[in-house]
């Protein structure tokens, strides 16, 4: 798979809660390729201890690249307060709950 075909592929991910993809929503950024080695960073609003959820949003991007055996190494971060604000409005519109 080149990148293009990984990426859209990511785009298809959702937020267990939200009705919107993980990369739509900022969580899911700086997707890289390098044969089947992908990386990313997952970028969460509130620090991953503040997130119950937020191994089952890593799993779901592990399992979907184990499902193409493709291999899968990621960092997390904070966002920043323009891509938290960005978050919060889409959480709002798009709020489905688990």
């Amino acid at each position: 798979m080149d990148i293009e075909e990984i990426i859209m592929l990511l785009d298809e991910i959702p937020h267990p809660a939200i009705n919107y993809s993980l990369r739509k929503l900022g969580i899911l950024t700086d997707i890289k390729a390098e044969g089947d080695k992908i990386s990313a960073v997952f970028a969460f609003p509130f620090p991953i201890d503040k997130i119950p959820i937020a191994d089952r949003i890593i799993q779901s991007v592990v399992v979907t690249l184990e499902n193409f055996s493709l291999s899968f190494s990621y960092t997390i971060r904070i966002m920043t307060e323009a891509e938290k604000q960005n978050f919060l409005k889409l959480e709002h519109e798009a709020w489905k709950g688990l």
